[in-house]
């Protein structure tokens, strides 16, 4: 069995006089008591959020998040102030995940976070959260926190200060894996809003945007909070005016719903249970490509590599040059409408062949040579989905023409190590019964 993990972030944490509307996580000014460890802030009371940018770009397995804020000293004083961006690594039982916590000396599904102010960076020490068994432990505004990155920032007085925090998050979830079998109990991202009620007043103006990227925009969900987003192309979007945020104001986002995939070994294909749906994932077709590397000794990058079902054989293209505007074709044994086409970008072996080896960044889509259209692929060594939403024909053929690429540290070529095409099916399968 293998737990992923809660992340419930947001910005600042400050000593209030009251609990108010739940978001001054007030700790009565406590900072070491028995078995409580608390950071306490300093001056985050003279400080007002006039207007939060936060945008979330949700991938397959974690989140881009980047946060812009324009802050503003209230007083005339020249006033330093220490903040917490708090981190939560737990399950809390509140959406039918186990309670357990999870902690780490350092953050482990924080990651790469970084400050700046005024395009300046900004230091961040991580500090660990002790709570042992004691009234905030129960406190649902410190429930699940194992710590927080600390940064202090000096205003003048009256000055308005640009302050930008990005980091990537891992999506919490529990799941399954035997053999080839493998089942995901869905997957969540959290954003404490509610800790921007610790700073001056309220936050002047807000636009948050929840953009879809390697996932099916017909998976993502908003859990909380309710009735505030509303849908703006692919995307989710919230527009909000002087917000006093409150713990209901935070965020709880179902990207990628539970899936169960089930390998068939009589038909070398992946079956997938997806919210009652029912799909197959397969590499049952004859691929072409624009050229192909000659052979290297016992090494060979065919293109015959991309349907062999082992992710250590990659094509790679032949041409001189970092490998833009190449392409694959790929023409299924069996005209099927596609869900999505599932990618391994790059030189999957290892991880050094990832990186010294270009690999595709943005690919263009054409389907029976009559609908296109363009995806981004992460830089990362992992599966990479492409959602095909909007087409409903059979899929005679898949044309892939790479118009970007991530360059490679030592060499140019070009580099996919499979491509699978998921089906939709009408009916679940029949599969093969397993001792």
């Amino acid at each position: 069995m293998k737990h992923g993990v809660v992340i419930g972030i947001g910005f600042g944490l400050a000593v209030a006089p009251l609990l108010g509307n739940g978001g001054g996580y007030f700790r009565g000014g406590v900072e070491n008591a028995g078995d409580v460890h608390g950071f306490e802030p300093k001056a985050t009371e003279n400080i007002r959020i006039l207007d939060e940018k936060l945008t979330v770009i949700l991938g397959a397995g974690e989140a881009d998040v980047e946060v812009r804020y324009l802050m503003h000293n209230e007083t005339a004083k020249r006033v330093t102030v220490r903040f917490g961006f708090p981190v939560e690594e737990s399950f809390d039982g509140e959406i039918g995940l186990p309670e357990k916590t999870v902690r780490w000396q350092t953050p482990h599904y924080c990651k790469d976070y970084r400050v700046t102010a005024n395009g300046k960076a900004v230091k961040a020490k991580w500090q660990e959260e002790k709570q042992g068994s004691n009234e905030a432990a129960a406190d649902p505004r410190f429930k699940g926190l194992v710590g927080w990155w600390i940064s202090e920032l000096t205003f003048d007085g009256g000055e308005e200060k640009p302050v930008l925090i990005r980091f990537s998050s891992a999506y919490s979830n529990s799941s399954f894996q035997v053999s080839k079998n493998s089942s995901v109990y869905g997957s969540f991202f959290r954003y404490r809003l509610s800790s921007g009620a610790c700073w001056a007043g309220t936050i002047g103006s807000g636009h948050i945007v929840l953009q879809p990227k390697g996932i099916d925009p017909r998976d993502l969900k908003v859990l909380k909070p309710l009735n505030r987003f509303h849908k703006q192309g692919e995307a989710w979007v919230w527009d909000f005016e002087n917000l006093e945020p409150t713990l209901a104001d935070d965020l709880v986002i179902d990207p990628v719903p539970a899936v169960d995939r089930i390998w068939e070994d009589s038909k070398s294909v992946t079956y997938v249970h997806r919210g009652g749906d029912w799909s197959m994932e397969h590499h049952n077709y004859k691929a072409t490509a624009s050229s192909v590397k000659p052979p290297e000794g016992d090494l060979n990058y065919a293109v015959a590599n991309l349907n062999d079902g082992d992710p250590n054989n990659a094509w790679c293209a032949g041409k001189p040059g970092p490998g833009v505007g190449e392409w694959l074709e790929l023409r299924p044994e069996v005209a099927k409408p596609l869900r999505s086409l599932v990618l391994l970008p790059g030189y999957q072996k290892s991880e050094e062949l990832f990186r010294a080896n270009a690999r595709p960044k943005r690919v263009k889509v054409i389907l029976n040579d009559e609908h296109t259209f363009s995806a981004d692929v992460p830089d990362k060594r992992a599966r990479c989905t492409i959602p095909v939403p909007g087409y409903a024909k059979p899929v005679r053929v898949v044309k892939l023409i790479f118009e970007e690429v991530w360059p490679g540290g030592k060499f140019e070529d070009l580099c996919v190590s499979g491509v699978e095409l998921e089906v939709k099916l009408d009916k679940k399968p029949f599969i093969t019964p397993r001792r």
